[in-house]
C-alpha cells in the first residue's frame, strides 16, 4: 500500500460547442500556416474559462523534462491526448513554430471566443493575436 495519498478533484463536465471541419479551417486561416491536417470532420471546444480548468486538469502530474527524451514535442502531444482522452474534446491541436525560446513544441486551442495558443509546461495562454513570441507553423487537430 502507498504511504501517500492524493486526492483528485476533477472538474465538472464542461458545456460544450461544436464546430464543423469547414468553419474551423477558416477560424484557422487567420494564422497563415504552413501546414493544418484536420482529421476530425466535426470539433468540440469550450469556454476560455472552462479551458484554464481543463487544462490545469490535465497538466497537474506532468512528467519531468528531460531534453531529447521527454521535452517540448512530447508535453504538446501529451496536453493533447490528455485533453481529448477526459474530456473528448478535440480542439486542443499540437503546434510546431516559433516561441520566445526558439522553435517549439506547443498547443492551439478553440475556445467560445477565439484561438489561442497554450504553452503547456508553464501553463501561460496567449491569444494568437497577442505578440507573445509565439506562432505557429504546422497544427494538427483531431
Amino acid at each position: 500500500m502507498s504511504k501517500f495519498v492524493t486526492r483528485t478533484d476533477h472538474i465538472h463536465n464542461p458545456a460544450d460547442y461544436q464546430t464543423s471541419q469547414e468553419e474551423l479551417r477558416r477560424k484557422l486561416g487567420s494564422l497563415y500556416l504552413q501546414h493544418l491536417y484536420l482529421w476530425d470532420s466535426n470539433y468540440w471546444y469550450v469556454s476560455l474559462e472552462d479551458w484554464g480548468k481543463v487544462l490545469k486538469d490535465v497538466t497537474f502530474g506532468m512528467p519531468k523534462y528531460t531534453k531529447e527524451r521527454f521535452d517540448c514535442s512530447n508535453f504538446a502531444m501529451l496536453t493533447s491526448a490528455r485533453v481529448s482522452e477526459t474530456y473528448k474534446l478535440n480542439t486542443c491541436g499540437i503546434c510546431v513554430g516559433d516561441s520566445p525560446w526558439g522553435y517549439h513544441g506547443f498547443n492551439l486551442i478553440l475556445a467560445e471566443d477565439g484561438l489561442y495558443y497554450f504553452e503547456p509546461q508553464t501553463g501561460d495562454v496567449y491569444s494568437v493575436t497577442e505578440n507573445s513570441g509565439y506562432r505557429a507553423h504546422i497544427v494538427i487537430l483531431g
